[in-house]
Parts: structure tokens; C-alpha cells; sequence
């Protein structure tokens, strides 16, 4: 669980949706072939693998995967 103050810098605080995916790198390819513009590249967070990105329309959302 995170916790701040409400002031977090854009995008963190946007995502109003997360999704689980088997591989995030791949996910990532092919949404970006699809106009999905990631807004804060893959990076790893205890036992998984996260991105925020923003799809066509505004609607921004974090999708992450488990690390094996």
C-alpha cells in the first residue's frame, strides 16, 4: 500500500486502473502499436515489474507483471 500527501508528480496519482499481465514487455509492444503512449517505463517494484501508461482518449492506467 502507498501512502503520501495528494502531491505526487503527474502521472503518479492519474491511474485510476491496474492490470496483471503475463509479460509486461511484450504487453507494452503491442499496445504501443495501437497508440498506448507509456508514460513511465518498466521498472521494477518488489516482486513485479510496473508501467503507467496513457491509451488514446486520456484514460491512464498502470499494468504490471509478477516477476518469476
Amino acid at each position: 500500500m502507498l501512502v503520501s500527501d495528494g502531491h505526487l508528480p503527474y502521472p503518479y496519482g492519474y491511474e485510476t486502473t491496474g492490470y496483471e499481465v503475463q509479460d509486461l514487455q511484450e504487453t507494452l509492444e503491442k499496445a504501443e502499436t495501437f497508440g498506448v503512449n507509456i508514460l513511465v517505463p518498466p521498472h521494477r517494484a518488489r516482486d513485479r515489474q510496473t508501467s503507467i501508461v496513457q491509451f488514446p482518449g486520456g484514460f491512464i492506467a498502470e499494468i504490471h507483471a509478477v516477476s518469476k
